[in-house]
């Protein structure tokens, strides 16, 4: 049997050693895992769970997202928000046409301003899913601008995280949350 108590008493305090700003305590992420059905809860495991106690977690500095849905103005908005006014993203647009849009597959057109800088993506629209190497874009931008941070993604495809930090981010994060896969964009 699974003691959340002691399993959120364990991870959330590495939360903190990683560098993420959690805008949550303990208490309440051990009482958001409880609202899952305990049985459920058992078959997962603690290397699963923890995943979930991340995702009971409202952060500062990251955002939790599942790629279906998620829009580039969206995206960018979050990006920005958690750049703590490092980045800015404007004239976001994404220029897709009817033809694509009803037949779901194809291609579109991003355009954004990075820090007032004007930059273009050809995304591939595949019905509502967000094209993830859109992320790898954002890292020559951020290169081409002389940007040190880079986007880290960490987490799974249902519910993966993106926080904006130096690349030296990902080896304390894999040290403190080996179960989890972490990457830098």
């Amino acid at each position: 049997m699974i003691d959340l108590d002691a399993l959120v008493k364990n991870f959330f305090p590495k939360i903190k050693e990683v560098g993420l700003a959690a805008k949550a305590d303990e208490a309440s992420v051990v009482e958001s895992l409880k609202k899952y059905p305990r049985d459920m809860l058992e078959d997962l495991g603690e290397e699963e769970i923890v995943v979930f106690m991340l995702a009971a977690v409202s952060f500062s500095d990251a955002f939790l997202t599942d790629f279906e849905g998620i829009g580039y103005d969206e995206f960018l908005k979050e990006i920005q928000d958690i750049s703590a006014g490092e980045l800015s993203f404007s004239d976001v647009n994404n220029n897709v046409s009817e033809e694509i849009l009803e037949k779901g597959i194809g291609t579109s057109e991003v355009s954004f301003k990075c820090n007032g800088e004007a930059f273009n993506y050809t995304a591939k629209v595949y019905y509502d899913w967000f094209d993830v190497k859109f992320i790898s874009f954002l890292k020559t931008v951020f290169e081409k601008k002389g940007i040190e941070k880079r986007l880290i993604v960490f987490g799974d495809p249902n519910g993966t995280f993106i926080t904006y930090k130096k690349p030296e981010f990902v080896k304390k994060f894999k040290e403190n949350f080996p179960m989890m896969k972490a990457d830098i964009a």
